[in-house]
């Protein structure tokens, strides 16, 4: 049922369960009361012990929230095959034609994005990095991710020719065929010049700041 109410000198509604009405449920349970014609088998990634198979199934429900209906979105619903049976879920507000195949690659990708991780942080430098704003910290992010798109880019275009080869043995390669560039006294003299610069420009912007909180700040004196 519909209840009325004011908010902001606005008249609304909301909807509200009666005792009559149905009250939410877990998706677990939705799952276990789910027949298995429904569920399809499908095999999300090659794992080292063997291709990873699970089966899906969405449905199109009504979230609850603090016990109230709130929104229609789309329940994709995975569960495990051996004995133990384990049941994992996700929520989406893809459009009504989205079809099974989208759901299982969405609940796939996780794999893909906690690889590309580790692979930056182990091989790419993700973790070493001392920086003291976000947008600093994004630059860095951004470089590595880079830098790990296009080892990959480079992977899949060597194909057949190196089937085996890794991102770290890609790295090794590429740092023999483009070694670092080595300085002369002039340039490494304009470098250290560079970063003096803006060491001091920083130095100069800290101080500036602390001065003005100082200045707004309200001293009060116990000497009596």
């Amino acid at each position: 049922m519909d209840k009325s109410y004011r908010y902001g000198g606005q008249q609304r509604t909301k909807r509200i369960l009666s005792e009559n009405e149905k009250r939410p449920i877990t998706f677990e349970k939705i799952a276990k009361r789910t027949n298995n014609y429904f569920w399809y088998r499908r095999t999300v990634s090659e794992g080292t012990k063997g291709p990873v198979t699970y089966e899906f199934m969405k449905r199109r429900i009504v979230l609850a929230r603090d016990g109230q209906p709130d929104r229609h979105l789309w329940l994709g619903l995975r569960r495990s095959l051996w004995k133990d049976t384990t049941y994992s879920y996700f929520i989406s507000n893809a459009s009504r034609s989205t079809r099974l195949k989208v759901f299982v690659w969405l609940a796939g990708i996780r794999w893909a994005i906690e690889q590309r991780f580790e692979e930056t942080k182990s091989d790419l430098g993700m973790v070493h990095y001392e920086v003291r704003k976000f947008p600093g910290w994004r630059h860095h992010m951004l470089r590595c991710m880079l830098a790990h798109f296009f080892l990959w880019h480079m992977r899949i275009r060597l194909g057949e020719k190196a089937p085996a080869i890794t991102l770290s043995q890609l790295r090794l390669l590429i740092s023999a065929v483009l070694p670092m560039k080595r300085f002369d006294p002039l340039d490494l003299i304009d470098l250290i010049s560079w970063i003096q610069t803006k060491n001091y420009r920083a130095y100069i912007s800290h101080r500036k700041r602390k001065l003005r909180m100082f200045e707004e700040t309200n001293y009060v004196s116990l000497e009596g």
